[in-house]
């Protein structure tokens, strides 16, 4: 059975022969740079420079370390790939070598850092900071004053609906050789308009939920239209090639619907629902939702609105244990993620380890509709036990 054949059959809620390998193929179910060089050390790779890939810090799969790792899947092109593909490579105006936490790796040529004098490191491009003896970047915080906020009249907001025409045929070209040169699973990142707008800052958001929750839904229904034109272009260009494309949402923390379930029914299900249901209507890629935390409480509403894959799958959050989310929604999606837990593992052992994931790998591949991977993207300082530990048991117990 090749990787696609093997894909298709989850997708389709059918047994394939073995549960797939997903690492790397979209952007919340990488590997930090860091790690990355760990883990080309412990397949026996020679080490490649990894390319940074997201915001994130993580790793481009190079084509090497899917095959020797036995992946499926490919993330063919995200806007947080800085709009280089699997096979940049080297190309002559793509990527550049860049110093970042003592080590050498490639960088879009786009993107510009700067070490400063305290050894934090700037990402000037982004404008965002490191700290010292950190790993990830982050954002200056901006002060909220959602007492004074005036909110834009929905008439001027316009979020993108459309493509041009040269990242439609690159795109294309890109899929159509990747699907005929291989028998991977080709998978689409985060890449049309979503409905994550918080106009005036996440508390200003919140507020206006409540007090006017009318013209929240004024955004929401212009970023839902946009988003259906755009899937329509993108399955011109490449729904004949494509498995799955990523939309992204973080409605949950860890312990539950950050904004209360009822309030998310009241104002976000109707247009989910549209827009799954149009996604649908418009191409035959499955449709891979990230939110991280606990979201147990509204995986009956998704499922109503369409829903077909759910990553990461946060099993530390509450009632987001794998048991509990088989039993109940496991006869309705794919749960793309939850074989490693990094903030369950701290300190622990190899064999401690290797029990976590094949007991979580066991209960996730019952009746298949299960794709392997981590909790999120795995961390810069994942121990090298726990990466051959989280490897190994998959290569034991993948088969059905």
């Amino acid at each position: 059975m090749t990787s696609r054949e093997r894909v298709r059959k989850v997708l389709n809620h059918e047994i394939p022969d073995r549960v797939p390998n997903g690492l790397g193929a979209c952007e919340t179910t990488g590997l930090h740079v860091l790690g990355y060089d760990t883990f080309q050390e412990i397949l026996n790779i020679p080490r490649q420079m990894p390319r940074l890939n997201t915001f994130m810090s993580n790793a481009v799969f190079e084509e090497d370390v899917i095959k020797a790792m036995e992946g499926d899947m490919l993330l063919i092109a995200s806007p947080h790939l800085c709009n280089a593909s699997l096979r940049g490579g080297m190309i002559q105006g793509q990527w550049k070598e860049q110093e970042l936490w003592g080590r050498i790796f490639r960088v879009p040529v786009s993107e510009q850092f700067k070490t400063r004098s305290d050894d934090s490191i700037l990402w000037e491009t982004l404008g965002a900071i490191c700290p010292k003896n950190g790993f990830f970047f982050d954002w200056p915080d901006t002060l909220d004053l959602f007492a004074d906020t005036i909110y834009p009249d929905p008439e001027d907001y316009c979020p993108p609906d459309s493509f041009s025409d040269e990242f439609l045929r690159d795109l294309e070209n890109l899929a159509k050789d990747l699907y005929e040169e291989t028998e991977y699973s080709l998978c689409l990142g985060e890449t049309v308009t979503d409905l994550q707008f918080q106009p005036g800052g996440r508390i200003s958001w919140m507020v206006l939920l409540k007090e006017n929750p009318e013209l929240m839904k004024a955004y929401l229904e212009k970023a839902c239209n946009a988003s259906l034109k755009q899937i329509f272009l993108i399955d011109q260009a490449v729904g004949k090639y494509v498995d799955m494309m990523l939309i992204a949402d973080d409605i949950g923390d860890n312990r539950g619907v950050a904004i209360g379930d009822n309030l998310w029914r009241e104002i976000y299900k109707p247009f989910y629902k549209r827009l799954f249901q149009g996604w649908h209507e418009r191409t035959s890629m499955k449709i891979n939702l990230h939110c991280c935390g606990s979201i147990f409480s509204i995986f009956g509403d998704l499922v109503e609105c369409g829903l077909d894959i759910y990553n990461p799958v946060q099993i530390s959050a509450r009632n987001m244990a794998p048991l509990l989310l088989k039993e109940k929604f496991g006869r309705f999606l794919v749960f793309y993620g939850g074989d490693y837990d990094a903030q369950m593992m701290k300190g622990r052992s190899y064999d401690e380890v290797y029990e976590h994931v094949t007991a979580n790998l066991n209960i996730l591949k019952k009746d298949g509709k299960h794709i392997f991977s981590g909790v999120h993207n795995l961390p810069p300082d994942i121990p090298e036990d726990h990466l051959r530990a989280f490897f190994t048991a998959w290569k034991d117990h993948r088969n059905y």
